[in-house]
């Protein structure tokens, strides 16, 4: 694949999620040969905005410049949604068995409509995993602030994917052949409490980072990261008890696709209720998208 179009499609699939990325995102991000320096890439980068291919505005990289305002339009909700996001955390962190917690989607990207949820991507000690998710999401269920529970709410807090760190390598959560929207929502995370567990995840991923040659592993800003003053135990001794709980409240819906594909996944190793999962709409509009472009794109992992 040429430096060209490994650009082009990178930005390609920014389009597709309502992103336009910097200079340091579309690099950290383009999905290019190792081979590949840093210098070709921005030489690359420049020649397109010279052609005219791209537009660059307010720092950002697209296709057209309406992508690049829409999303100013959706910055001015980031500082209030991030504030949230932190109380949040200073509650989900607050559980022993929480190794790390990340801000996902548009909100960890630094865009988000208003009425965006506040999606958390968990990470805990093995043998907790249902116990932490029944505590973890307890006091929102109470106050009504998880999505669905008041549809007028802003900035409820969907906690609806965790793992645990036994399981760290995600690649059979992915659709096959490619999964383009889970790769570079993995990049795209923003971590809010992290142990020193997203080593050993980034590692196990490699599947994923080898296609990113540029990308970095995630930090945690010293704005945003969260340190709990206490941390309440979690005990593995009631993971059996909590896992009958658990099954015995899933929702019908949740029952009747659970563990047949990647969108509703239980297990001792992950929790995942992704019942409304959009990325294979996501992967054909990134094709449509490269085919309007003249990109070529692999179906590759």
């Amino acid at each position: 694949m040429s430096v060209r179009n490994g650009l082009l499609q990178t930005l390609a699939f920014h389009h597709v999620w309502g992103h336009a990325p910097t200079r340091a995102e579309w690099i950290g991000t383009a999905d290019v040969s190792p081979d590949v320096s840093r210098e070709e890439l921005i030489r690359v980068i420049d020649l397109l905005h010279h052609e005219g291919k791209i537009v660059f505005c307010f720092g950002r990289y697209a296709f057209d410049e309406e992508t690049i305002l829409a999303l100013r339009k959706q910055e001015a909700s980031i500082p209030r949604k991030r504030r949230i996001a932190r109380q949040a955390v200073r509650w989900i962190a607050s559980l022993s068995s929480v190794r790390f917690v990340a801000l996902c989607n548009s909100t960890a990207l630094g865009h988000a409509n208003e009425e965006s949820d506040l999606d958390f991507f968990i990470i805990t000690r093995a043998g907790t995993l249902a116990t932490t998710r029944i505590v973890a999401t307890l006091p929102y269920k109470i106050f009504n602030r998880r999505p669905g529970g008041n549809p007028s709410e802003q900035d409820t807090i969907c906690l609806s994917y965790y793992i645990a760190d036994s399981g760290l390598d995600l690649t059979s959560h992915m659709l096959s052949p490619d999964d383009p929207y889970f790769r570079y929502w993995f990049l795209s995370l923003l971590p809010l409490y992290d142990d020193g567990v997203s080593d050993d995840l980034w590692k196990a991923n490699s599947a994923i980072t080898s296609r990113h040659p540029y990308a970095t592993i995630w930090k945690t800003s010293p704005d945003l990261s969260v340190r709990p003053r206490i941390r309440l135990p979690v005990f593995s001794f009631a993971e059996p008890m909590a896992t009958k709980i658990q099954h015995k409240a899933f929702p019908p819906t949740i029952r009747e696709i659970m563990n047949r594909d990647s969108r509703v996944l239980v297990t001792s190793e992950s929790l995942k209720f992704h019942v409304n999962d959009r990325r294979e709409q996501f992967r054909e509009q990134y094709h449509v998208v490269c085919r309007s472009h003249g990109i070529e794109y692999e179906n590759r992992i």
